[in-house]
């Protein structure tokens, strides 16, 4: 049989180039939005979400949207259609506390016991963060590692992956990070900014801030603090010129890094809403 086959869900950041050359499988979440369920392929933007979003709430609906797993029979035909090429598969996901993909391949994985052998991690993280763990596995997995290593690899990397954002849709953090709607309400009032972090896998409130300089500052600080910075990614939705203004400084005082741009995953934006921008971080081994 052949190498581990690595799968993960659409939430991970990963260039076409490195999707196509390690062979990743990448299962789409389904978001839904009103009435429809839309399917997170690389031709879904936040934007495209917000839109239908509007759309919705013209129409009466005005529920947030909704994160769904793919469909279990969609997860099993890729496990069994990886399993032709190799019995030994890993699955890499969105946390599990903000996507219920984790736990659907958990699922599948266990419905196809004891003719596979299928890994499925919890990357506790998003984005660029997930899309870091799996790109490592792949690298592994090319090398030669089987499931055990590349298992302890990934699970040995996921503590020096850190996330922090600032988010203006206050209405949505309500669901997302557990902020209460008085201060949700007070927060939108004054223009206050709210910054999360994610502690094991969830969205946590940490402070917030009024101006678009502050939360330069703040993410700015937030990287640095960090002695071994070895990858750095920042997403956002309507704050390019922030986003520009955060890489010049980031390069300027770390100058062997190179600071990823990334896309705004609308499986995230499901969570954060509009308007927001956000860092990841991969802290090297000291």
């Amino acid at each position: 049989m052949g190498k581990v086959r690595i799968v993960t869900d659409s939430n991970a950041f990963l260039t076409p180039e490195v999707r196509a050359k390690y062979r990743i499988e990448v299962i789409p979440h389904r978001i839904k939005v009103g009435s429809s369920l839309l399917e997170e392929t690389a031709d879904l933007s936040a934007d495209d979400l917000f839109v239908k979003l509007q759309d919705a709430q013209a129409g009466g609906m005005n529920r947030l949207p909704e994160v769904h797993a793919a469909d279990i029979n969609t997860i099993l035909d890729c496990f069994q259609r990886l399993g032709r090429e190799s019995e030994q598969i890993v699955a890499i996901h969105m946390s599990s506390e903000l996507s219920p993909m984790w736990q659907q391949a958990r699922r599948a994985a266990e419905m196809l016991k004891g003719r596979y052998s299928i890994r499925v991690i919890d990357s506790l993280s998003t984005s660029y963060g997930l899309g870091l763990l799996v790109e490592q596995a792949a690298v592994a997995a090319e090398k030669g590692a089987n499931i055990g290593e590349i298992a302890r690899i990934t699970n040995g990397s996921v503590p020096h992956l850190y996330v922090a954002v600032f988010a203006e849709s206050l209405n949505y953090l309500e669901r997302s990070a557990r902020l209460g709607p008085s201060q949700s309400v007070l927060g939108t009032m004054l223009g206050i900014k709210a910054m999360l972090m994610m502690e094991e896998g969830k969205l946590a409130p940490l402070e917030k801030v009024q101006t678009r300089d502050e939360v330069v500052e703040k993410l700015f600080e937030f990287v640095i603090e960090f002695a071994h910075v070895e990858k750095v990614g920042i997403m956002q939705h309507a704050y390019e010129p922030t986003q520009n203004a955060l890489v010049e400084r980031l390069e300027e005082a770390l100058p062997h890094l190179k600071v990823q741009r990334l896309s705004y995953p609308p499986s995230l934006a499901a969570y954060l809403g509009p308007n927001m921008i956000g860092v990841v971080v991969y802290e090297g081994a000291y």
